[in-house]
């Protein structure tokens, strides 16, 4: 028998808890990306590069730096930024400055297209790239080993997919058509009982309805925003 990788035990440890396994496991390994960037790589000039070319995070991982500990990281690679947007810029303007165009010129199509190119990213956000890494290597991870009786029990008492992470895994390659065709039907049974404890919801939610209490559908809704939407953080 061969030994099961770190991201096997992850997963069934995820899917014990509330959630999708994959937006657990993903964010969990953001947020350690991230740690240990401020902590050992400000300095990594490969690392800097790629973020000013990248034009810093996006907006969404751009929330995670937030902390006291790591402001003068910030201030390094958002310094590298800025100056290296102002370096074009200025690079463009005392061009259009020197051939003595009139004012409304220099904010014409061409002066806004050469602008843009200074501004706008030269590559992808490093870290949705290291998100989309961890993603398919976690899904390839659970779709190679749902046969296993452990993983195939686990995901069927899990909350499931989210429906980016489904999509993401219908889109991946190399998956066995009889270990997608398990996930799915996993995943079809999920849902089903989902969509049973809303509509169980929506009837007690009913002003007719001769009301007993809420039982496990008291949080369906919530939990059907987290399936169907995904992660709160680092979705595209």
């Amino acid at each position: 028998m061969r030994p099961k990788s770190s991201a096997y035990y992850e997963l069934i440890e995820a899917m014990s808890q509330p959630g999708c396994p994959i937006c657990r496991l993903v964010d969990r390994a953001v947020r350690q990306y991230v740690d240990v960037f401020f902590y050992e790589s400000v300095t990594n000039v490969e690392r800097r590069a790629e973020i000013r070319e990248a034009r810093g995070y996006c907006s969404v991982h751009g929330a995670l730096l937030a902390g006291h500990a790591r402001m003068l990281g910030i201030a390094i690679i958002q310094h590298d930024v800025i100056n290296d947007v102002l370096r074009e810029v200025n690079r463009i303007l005392p061009e259009a400055r020197a051939q003595r165009r009139p004012l409304d010129q220099l904010t014409g199509a061409p002066m806004r297209r050469a602008i843009l190119g200074a501004v706008k990213p030269k590559r992808a956000c490093p870290l949705c790239e290291y998100e989309r890494d961890q993603e398919g290597m976690l899904l390839h991870a659970l779709a190679g080993e749902i046969q296993d009786e452990a993983m195939h029990h686990a995901f069927a008492r899990s909350s499931g997919l989210c429906l980016p992470h489904l999509q993401a895994l219908l889109q991946l390659r190399g998956v066995a058509s009889h270990h997608l065709r398990l996930l799915l039907q996993i995943e079809r049974d999920i849902l089903t009982a989902l969509k049973a404890e809303l509509e169980e919801y929506l009837a007690k939610s009913n002003g007719s309805y001769d009301y007993a209490g809420m039982g496990r559908e008291a949080d369906s809704p919530l939990r059907a925003v987290k399936l169907v939407s995904g992660r709160v953080i680092g979705r595209r």
